[in-house]
Formats: C-alpha cells, structure tokens, sequence
C-alpha cells in the first residue's frame, strides 16, 4: 500500500474487497482516505465480480486488491478470475493469500502482480512472512537505510526464519498433493450438519476445510465462547459482541448480518493436527452448551 501510494497519481482510487482483513483495509484507509473504494460481496460472502465487471467499464483504479480466502468465514474468493480482469484492463493486483496458502495448493498464486503470507498460518514460526512483487520495475521501500531485498525493504534478513517458513511450506504443499483436503472437509461438514438449525455463513460456498462461521441460536455469543473454554474447546468470536463498545464485524455487514445478529456468530477453526476425533468431540461439546442454554440446534 505504501508503493502505490508513491507510485500512483494523487487522484487514483484503490479498489478493495469489503472483506478484506483489517491489515489491507486499514494500510488502504491510511493511505488513500475517500480514494479508496469497496467492492461489495455477494450473500454467501463472495467478491461480487459482476459489479467488478460495470465499475471497470467505466473507471480505471490504480490497484484492486482481492484476498485469495476470508480469515473470518473460510470463503474462498475468485482472485484468478479477478487477477485475469486486472491484465485484462491493465491494472495491478495484490492479493493477501495468508488464509489460503498452507491450506490450499498456491499453484497459480505468483502470477498475481504481488501476493502476501505469514509463515504462522501453515505451521512456520510467527514473526516472519512474505510479500512477492513483480520481477521487473522498483518497488518504493517503506524502510529505509540498506540495499536489503534488493531496495525494497532495510534491514538484516531473518534467515533462520526465513528457512523455517520454506520448510513448513514445503510440507505443507507435500501434504496437499493427496486426498488429504477431501477427507478434511468431510469432517468439517459433519460437524456443520451437526450444527442443525444454526446458520452456516457461506454455506454452498467454497471454503476452506478448517474453518466453520456459525450463527448460533440464543443471546451474545460470548456466552457460547465462554462456555465452550470451560468444557475445553478453544472457539472465537466472528464479529464484535453486541455491547455497544464495539462496531460488528465489517465482514458480517458486507454479507448483510444484521446487527443485532453479529453478536451470535461463532467462528471453529482447526490445524493439521486437528483429527476426526476432534470435530466430534467438539460437535458434542456445542450439543451439551445449547442444552444448557435450552436452545435447539
């Protein structure tokens, strides 16, 4: 975002996802304020690409940025399809795959113009990532002070870290050659099921195998978080509480959650080493909390 914001003319927009994680939207806000514009996503949480489509045939922006999958509901985005209508129109994309790579091939990925991930999210050490750009042209350092990275960012590399993540990738990319996701989301839909009459947020969407967005029936969802850490499950909340001090979540929004819904969402989410076991264990757990809270599921 700081590139473009030295590489762009003053009046360019910037055309983002309304989904985008707060890393991208905030860096955008920050750098372009009322030049930056939403693109708006469908129900099911899916970048909306026939808007896409009619705002490009009548304006141009300088970057369109598209996350490759979402951190909060585990939809996958059509950033291919998004990375075509960029060449297509001349336009520079960036896509933040940090939720997809390590869960999904990254086959095709590094024909974005720039592509962002963190080692932490496919089993690599936290404190060190990536961003790929284009193999030709400068990019403008945000840190400055050493001829580093070949300009584009000062400072002594963290080689160690560095390794670790293109060992975990490496592993992880091994793992993804076989059945493994196939069996993987077949867990994650048996616990969905299990889920009966809550709402599952992009259901009949393509998402990733280890995350479940859930609407669940009963009052503020921190109900549901707290109780589920006291009988051991580790669960988060996918938007804000509804306490007033917090805005919603702005992804529940662009998916049209209402407001006084937001506060119900829970967010499952595994690792690797999550087994079959684990999604039963925590399909029983949710079973035994709506009992306590005397709400069917």
């Amino acid at each position: 975002m700081h590139h473009f914001a030295e590489a762009l003319s003053s009046d360019a927009e910037v055309w983002i996802s309304a989904i985008e994680h707060p890393c991208v939207m905030e860096a955008a806000r920050l750098h372009y304020g009322e030049r930056m514009k939403m693109l708006p996503v469908t129900p099911g949480g899916v970048l909306d690409l026939d808007v896409l489509r009619e705002r490009l045939a009548e304006r141009r922006p300088g970057l369109i940025a598209v996350m490759a999958a979402n951190n909060e509901t585990g939809v996958l985005q059509p950033w291919r399809a998004v990375r075509e209508l960029c060449a297509e129109h001349g336009i520079s994309f960036f896509c933040d795959a940090a939720q997809w790579i390590g869960k999904l091939p990254a086959a095709g990925l590094g024909e974005c113009d720039f592509v962002s991930g963190c080692a932490h999210k496919f089993g690599g050490p936290t404190g060190v990532g990536f961003l790929k750009c284009p193999a030709q042209g400068a990019v403008r350092s945000q840190l400055v002070g050493g001829p580093q990275e070949e300009g584009r960012r000062a400072g002594t590399e963290n080689v160690a870290g560095v390794l670790s993540m293109m060992a975990a990738l490496a592993e992880r990319e091994a793992v993804l050659a076989g059945d493994t996701i196939i069996e993987r989301e077949a867990w994650r839909n048996a616990f969905a099921r299990s889920l009966g009459g809550a709402r599952i947020l992009g259901a009949g969407e393509g998402r990733l195998w280890n995350t479940v967005s859930a609407l669940l029936p009963g009052d503020c969802r921190a109900r549901w978080v707290v109780k589920l850490d006291k009988a051991g499950f580790a669960v988060s909340t996918g938007s804000a509480c509804a306490s007033g001090k917090e805005a919603p979540s702005h992804v529940l929004t662009a998916m049209g959650v209402a407001d006084d819904e937001t506060d119900r969402v829970v967010r499952f989410s595994s690792g690797w080493e999550t087994t079959a076991d684990d999604w039963q264990a925590l399909a029983k757990g949710v079973a035994e909390v709506a009992a306590e809270f005397s709400v069917d599921l």
